[in-house]
């Protein structure tokens, strides 16, 4: 019967594979595309939560920097170096840190002086279009000069820098006015570094308390500064590399300067797709605007899906085990339902021996706690009483140090067996634990009844055993406690059983005895 029934499973399967097959393909092809699109907008959220997160810790490293400057004293260089390299040494994507400060126009021959008197003998203020021989571009005009007179690391390429005034390079006219007049971070816009390679910088304006100054001391920052952090580009493109699991996705970064200027940050190169790629394929797109507040920056995420997507080896593979399945699958349904057999076999041997002491066969204390419930459950529900009864062996200790473990278990299995042979259906003898037993004795008339039921237990236990080192005695020392007057937890009545069973032991082992009433 069993065998019919599985016949006519096994072919009602085979000709609904059959139906399915040519459905399933299509299925299968949509589900790609769509899982595909689902993987760009996790893609898409990803790499834009790594140039978020990269984006604020500049603004964080520049506010740092900002409040050291402040404290910092007008001549500590080597603090400041010391605090910029720690912050290198974290942020490594960060190429340097710059300090500049105000001088007023009419004090620059009298600050050039003084700086090389105290620093550098060599040193002057200087324009970045004659030091770069480049064009000079439109700038602001901002009553004061703003000298470079810190820089973190301290580059061959890069020594030159001292003495710029940041108002004569182009790209960071504006934005150092735009910052004299705001608290906040201003960003620059994307600019070719005089050693190479493109930057950004990211400024912010300081102020310190004006202070005395020793003349001997070189003064280089001043009550007016304004803190510097150089970016370069390619330190944000080298982070989305790294994550970029799909390098057929292009990424594409737009700087948006607070004067409204847009500029490249960098932009990813991928291979173009096929023409069937375009025609059948759709081209997955998306916008992400990185709302920072000193560095807001837009990402454009396009990826042309193609044939490779969709058509992948698992896909292929699929279609070919739908195929192999119309042949396999009454072999495979056969060993199916073996399976299930063994697992159930399997799985009623797990529940045993969840349930069951592995050396006596004995339910343990989790049996023993449902059966428990269940006798609380009656009693509540019928009134029914019972007992519970905790059994400990008496020097059992010596056994084991005498005779071995070996022989210490061949005397807990003859217990349990004992323990079983005096107990009724009802009742649930189990292991608690070592050489202590627990035993429910349910359907209880009257109390006397389980002091009769647990010398019985006491009589069938004190018996001498035969075990491999010879006929060994063994006693026992039982306490009584009954539901509901002792307790109504099986905590409780084991506490009240243990105390009964203690009194047992301190009168010398061997015995018998019942919980006292609580109104005793």
């Amino acid at each position: 019967m069993i065998w019919t029934k599985r016949r006519s499973s096994l072919m009602g399967f085979i000709v609904l594979a059959t139906g399915l097959v040519l459905f399933s393909a299509f299925l299968l092809l949509k589900s790609e595309t769509q899982r595909r699109e689902r993987y760009f907008s996790e893609y898409v959220q990803n790499i834009s939560g790594i140039v978020r997160n990269q984006l604020d810790t500049n603004e964080a490293v520049l506010s740092g920097f900002s409040a050291f400057l402040q404290a910092v004293d007008q001549s500590d260089t080597e603090a400041t170096a010391r605090y910029a390299a720690a912050v290198l040494s974290a942020y490594p994507h960060i190429y340097m840190l710059e300090a500049a400060r105000a001088v007023p126009i009419a004090q620059e021959n009298e600050f050039e002086q003084l700086l090389r008197r105290t620093w550098r003998p060599d040193f002057k203020l200087k324009d970045f279009p004659s030091l770069t021989q480049q064009p000079v571009q439109p700038q602001a005009y901002l009553g004061e000069t703003w000298p470079v007179l810190f820089m973190y690391p301290s580059l061959p390429g890069s020594s030159s820098i001292y003495g710029v005034r940041l108002e004569t390079v182009g790209h960071l006219s504006y934005a150092l006015a735009r910052t004299r007049n705001s608290q906040k971070p201003i960003a620059s816009p994307v600019f070719s570094m005089y050693e190479g390679d493109s930057a950004y910088i990211l400024m912010q304006s300081v102020t310190r308390p004006a202070g005395t100054r020793e003349n001997a001391s070189p003064n280089f920052f001043g009550s007016t500064m304004v803190s510097l952090l150089l970016i370069r580009t390619g330190s944000l493109l080298d982070a989305v590399n790294d994550a970029n699991v799909d390098p057929l996705v292009h990424i594409a970064a737009v700087l948006k300067t607070a004067a409204g200027i847009e500029s490249d940050v960098f932009s990813t190169q991928v291979q173009h797709a096929g023409f069937l790629d375009r025609l059948f394929l759709p081209q997955l797109t998306d916008r992400v605007d990185v709302r920072s507040a000193s560095q807001p920056m837009t990402l454009i995420f396009e990826r042309q899906l193609r044939m490779g997507d969709v058509l992948t080896e698992e896909i292929l593979m699929i279609f070919l085990v739908l195929a192999a399945a119309l042949v396999l699958m009454p072999i495979v349904l056969i060993r199916h339902f073996k399976a299930i057999e063994r697992a159930e076999v399997e799985h009623e041997r797990s529940t045993y021996l969840a349930t069951h002491d592995v050396l006596t066969q004995l339910p343990n204390r989790y049996l023993f706690a449902e059966r428990f419930a269940q006798a609380f459950s009656d009693w509540e529900e019928k009134g029914i009483a019972f007992a519970v009864l905790l059994i400990d062996l008496d020097q059992f200790k010596e056994i084991n140090d005498k005779h071995g473990h070996e022989v210490g278990d061949q005397v807990l299995r003859a217990v349990a067996h004992r323990m079983l042979h005096t107990s009724r259906a009802c009742d649930t003898a189990a292991r608690y634990g070592g050489d202590e037993f627990v035993m429910l004795i349910s359907g209880l008339t009257d109390p006397q009844s389980a002091e009769l039921k647990a010398a019985r237990v006491f009589d069938s236990i004190s018996q001498s055993v035969m075990t491999s080192a010879g006929e060994l005695s063994v006693s026992c020392s039982i306490g009584i406690s009954l539901c509901p007057f002792h307790g109504q937890s099986l905590d409780t009545l084991l506490k009240a059983a243990d105390q009964a069973m203690y009194g047992v032991k301190q009168l010398g082992r061997k015995g018998v005895a019942m919980t006292e009433s609580p109104d005793a």
